[in-house]
């Protein structure tokens, strides 16, 4: 807390003082992660899952603040990623030759995920790190904020593509007990945005019913398909116990 508020003490002291010594502010030229969450608390960890996306792509915009002046050119930026478990690539892109634009205090570091096959089993994690360069110094390392400590030079990004617990529309006594297969189960058949999961005005509980019905009604189809010979949809059937997925109580 002490050093953050020694920064903004100084910066504060600089604007004050800007008539009589207007070098002094113009020339401090740092940068940090400003990275928030919806509460406008500073972070330096996300925690993020493709669940609710209907693509395969995810772009992470990571915030990078400026402390001091304006300028009228870009200026390079230095952010390095790294991972003990995701391969750039393959789990994630980077952007070319971040900069801060000209005449901008701010700019978001986009760090794109790729939604692969490995994150319905494992959840994984990149390391974003920023330097000083010929263009920025680094005044503010840290943050005090509900007595936790957070890093500004440093940001870390979980991913999966798994749940941790049920989404807020979702009620058991009408589509039965909550399974990631099902989910996804009703997002493919219905063609459900799986974001609306999270929005009990759009997944409403008449919807809810509608979805059990339909979703009956499909993986009876899937079992006399497969009691037939004919092809079937296997995500209709439990991979651990074959039996038909259940969608009531």
């Amino acid at each position: 807390m002490k050093k953050i508020w020694i920064i903004i003490s100084a910066v504060l002291l600089l604007v004050s003082c800007e008539e009589r010594n207007p070098g002094l502010f113009r020339d401090m030229t740092g940068v940090y992660f400003n990275n928030t969450t919806g509460s406008m608390t500073v972070t330096d960890s996300l925690d993020l899952t493709f669940v609710y996306e209907a693509g395969d792509v995810m772009e992470v915009p990571v915030r990078i603040q400026l402390v001091g002046r304006t300028s009228d050119q870009d200026r390079a930026l230095s952010v390095t990623v790294d991972s003990d478990d995701a391969l750039e690539g393959t789990d994630y892109l980077l952007p070319e030759n971040p900069v801060l634009p000209a005449g901008e205090s701010y700019t978001d570091y986009i760090l794109t995920l790729k939604r692969t096959d490995a994150l319905k089993r494992e959840r994984k994690m990149v390391r974003l790190a920023i330097h000083e360069n010929e263009h920025f110094t680094l005044p503010v390392t840290d943050m005090v904020q509900l007595d936790d400590t957070v890093s500004t030079l440093e940001v870390r990004v979980y991913f999966s593509d798994m749940f941790t617990k049920a989404p807020v529309a979702w009620d058991e006594n009408l589509v039965g007990k909550f399974t990631q297969q099902k989910f996804e189960l009703i997002c493919k058949v219905l063609d459900i945005d799986p974001g609306d999961f999270n929005d009990p005005g759009v997944i409403t509980l008449a919807k809810l019913l509608y979805i059990s019905s339909e979703m009956t009604a499909y993986v009876q189809g899937e079992v006399e398909k497969r009691a037939a010979g004919l092809p079937y949809d296997e995500d209709a059937f439990d991979p651990e116990t074959d039996e038909p997925l259940t969608f009531r109580k």
